[in-house]
């Protein structure tokens, strides 16, 4: 049976990565829009293959920065905000991490969490001396609330393979049955990930995804969209 302290540590790990919680996450699509307007998502099967790719680029980008910030001090987490930042190519994307981090991280204090180092890097989000990326920001909260590394990881990329199924479920559209079928089917993709950022160390973090890219800048110039980016 789970004792009281990971009972705790697991309703909070489910309430930061839920839908719910207060992040903005909801009013990006991450380029899925983009692919929509190109013809290039049309059903679940497009739908699976765009998320997953989007999963492969957080597994050597966004969860080596998780991994790093999770134990980090608060000057080492300034470089890993930056360099995480420097592998968002597009402005869209960089907007988006920046966004829903700095209102993830503020989001988490509303709560009461009382924690140094999470008070210290959101001021300094809120300053403007860092950009705040939102697994930069899942890594300090996750010890401040007790989180194991490895739990948040998952949570982190379940929470965004989510939000994109949510999106593209719109964009389609889809049923929620088969859009529940496409977040289920990802469950191997996610766990794959979250193996491979233990191979990458934070100085080496990249996120090569050029076909995302290509999209999320074309996003820019649509005339008529739903989402930020």
């Amino acid at each position: 049976m789970r004792d009281q302290a990971q009972a705790t540590a697991l309703l909070r790990l489910l309430q930061i990565s839920d839908s719910a919680f207060p992040t903005g996450a909801f009013a990006h699509s991450m380029a899925l829009e983009a692919f929509a307007e190109a013809g290039e998502l049309q059903n679940a099967e497009d739908l699976h293959h765009i998320v997953s790719l989007q999963l492969s680029t957080l597994a050597t980008s966004d969860c080596v920065a998780l991994r790093a910030a999770y134990d980090a001090d608060v000057d080492d987490l300034y470089w890993i905000d930056n360099h995480l930042t420097a592998t968002k190519l597009t402005r869209e994307l960089r907007a988006a991490s920046a966004s829903t981090g700095k209102r993830f991280l503020s989001s988490v204090i509303t709560l009461g969490v009382e924690d140094e180092r999470l008070q210290s890097f959101n001021e300094a989000v809120r300053e403007g001396a860092t950009r705040g990326n939102l697994a930069v920001g899942y890594g300090v909260v996750a010890p401040a609330l007790g989180l194991e590394l490895e739990d948040t990881l998952h949570a982190y990329l379940y929470a965004g393979a989510a939000s994109l199924v949510s999106a593209g479920q719109k964009l389609i559209p889809l049923g929620g049955s088969a859009a529940q079928r496409v977040l289920y089917g990802l469950r191997e993709e996610i766990m794959h990930s979250v193996d491979t950022s233990e191979t990458v160390s934070v100085d080496e973090m990249y996120a090569f995804a050029p076909t995302i890219d290509a999209h999320s800048m074309l996003h820019e110039r649509q005339r008529t969209r739903l989402y930020i980016s």
